[in-house]
């Protein structure tokens, strides 16, 4: 994915793999403990998943989810190019 997004990093597929494991919301500590990368690093990564409509943040909690787009992404059904096209 990195390598074809312009703005993703290594660590993001990984991150939204998690992220589209379970339906419902997730905490950047859970994802922590579901993944090699740290809390920290998740939270900076997270807003950049929203800024490109692959995820959502919860109005009241700092948790997330994905999106259909985000869905759609991780299971083949929309190309990675698009994400390109998505300004954030």
């Amino acid at each position: 994915m990195y390598r074809e997004v312009n703005w993703a990093v290594p660590a993001d597929p990984y991150i939204l793999e998690e992220l589209g494991e379970y339906d419902g919301w997730h905490t950047a500590k859970n994802l922590e403990i579901n993944t090699d990368f740290s809390r920290q690093w998740i939270s900076q990564r997270c807003p950049v998943f929203v800024d490109h409509e692959l995820a959502e943040r919860h109005e009241e909690e700092p948790a997330y989810r994905l999106t259909e787009f985000g869905e759609q992404i991780l299971n083949g059904e929309a190309e990675y190019e698009e994400l390109n096209e998505i300004e954030g």
